[in-house]
């Protein structure tokens, strides 16, 4: 915009101060040749000026671009594998994971200021936001609670779940003070019956520069939530058993 700005106003200059020449030339032929003389020269130089100038920002748009990253949300290490005292595994359906609109995009978002928001186009997700947190708490779920952990698309599976888990994600960014935040609500049925119904939230030192760190910090508070549940899941387990 300020290349157009530039190349405009520097037209309309010369444009003028050629009319001007012409006018005071107009009845001398000798000083009509010379202005004629000028002329060409002029737009010579005002050729020459506009080349450089858009060599210049043929340059800079066309310079090269840095390669996009693509992240991922990691499982938690199968070395926190839950003990627990049931024998076999109950079979847990989780619907699918939903997520605010305003994350539910390729690009990163972070928060830059009061009610601001930043989308990166060079840091992405490597795949749905909403699909990737689904898959991960499955795995997690799997391992802490532990159970075999089904999505409700998977009909047949999920036909035999004990138990039905819901996921909300509320707030998944970094803000602008570089912290991580997640706010969620879950749900956990047991046919009709809602047996636990809870909104947590949790915070991990990222920054505003790193997008790494941030994606990493973004995961902590996902693990820790997955660990919350799964302690949450046992517990409802364990008082099935016992009744």
């Amino acid at each position: 915009m300020h290349a157009n700005r530039l190349i405009n106003a520097l037209m309309e200059t010369l444009n003028k101060f050629f009319t001007l020449m012409v006018r005071h030339a107009r009845h001398d032929r000798k000083q009509r040749l010379a202005v004629r003389s000028k002329l060409v020269e002029g737009f010579t130089q005002r050729f020459l000026m506009l080349s450089c100038l858009l060599l210049s920002l043929t340059g800079c748009i066309g310079g090269a671009t840095p390669p996009s990253q693509f992240y991922l949300l990691e499982p938690i290490s199968e070395i926190e594998t839950s003990e627990t005292g049931i024998s076999a595994k109950p079979v847990i359906a989780l619907r699918p994971v939903r997520i605010p609109r305003y994350v539910d995009r390729p690009q990163i978002v972070t928060a830059s200021g009061k009610n601001v928001y930043q989308l990166s186009e060079l840091n992405r997700w490597a795949e749905s936001l909403d699909g990737n947190i689904g898959r991960v708490l499955v795995q997690n779920l799997s391992l802490l609670v532990p159970a075999d952990v089904v999505l409700v698309n998977a009909a047949n599976r999920a036909q035999q779940a004990q138990l039905r888990v819901s996921l909300t994600i509320l707030e998944f960014h970094v803000n602008p003070q570089g912290q991580a935040g997640m706010i969620a609500q879950w749900q956990v049925n047991q046919d009709e019956d809602m047996l636990l119904n809870r909104q947590v939230a949790y915070q991990a030192q990222a920054s505003t520069t790193d997008y790494p760190a941030m994606v990493a910090a973004l995961n902590d508070c996902l693990n820790r939530m997955s660990r919350e549940l799964a302690a949450s899941l046992r517990q409802v387990l364990e008082d099935r058993k016992r009744n």
